[in-house]
């Protein structure tokens, strides 16, 4: 489970805004590539994206959505796993709400071809 993880695999928090990495205490780093993202700052992040259209003609419309999951399925049917109260308990609580995603952002763009 998280607690027993040896290393950072990935970072994928978002930022607070204001947060300020380079006097971010070690508790609180941003790790792996993350760390080395220029635009990766605090109150946001830069993301490209690719498509192959081949011979494909738009217009298209690119619609996106940033959601927010306090808690992710993987990981919570992993904590199953374990034994002991804390995770009992916790199961409980997880068990009793819905944890459905949460729309935060969303965004459309048309594009010609």
């Amino acid at each position: 489970m998280l607690l027993r993880a040896a290393a950072y695999a990935k970072d994928n928090r978002l930022l607070p805004q204001g947060f300020d990495l380079a006097a971010a205490t070690p508790d609180i780093l941003v790790f792996g590539a993350a760390a080395q993202d220029a635009n990766f700052t605090g109150g946001g992040d830069r993301l490209g994206l690719q498509l192959d259209l081949g011979a494909a003609t738009g217009p298209f419309t690119v619609q996106v959505e940033l959601l927010y999951q306090s808690i992710g399925y993987r990981w919570a049917e992993n904590l199953r796993m374990a034994d002991g109260p804390e995770v009992e308990q916790f199961l409980e609580m997880y068990d009793s709400l819905s944890n459905t995603p949460v729309v935060i952002a969303s965004a459309s763009q048309v594009i010609e071809r």
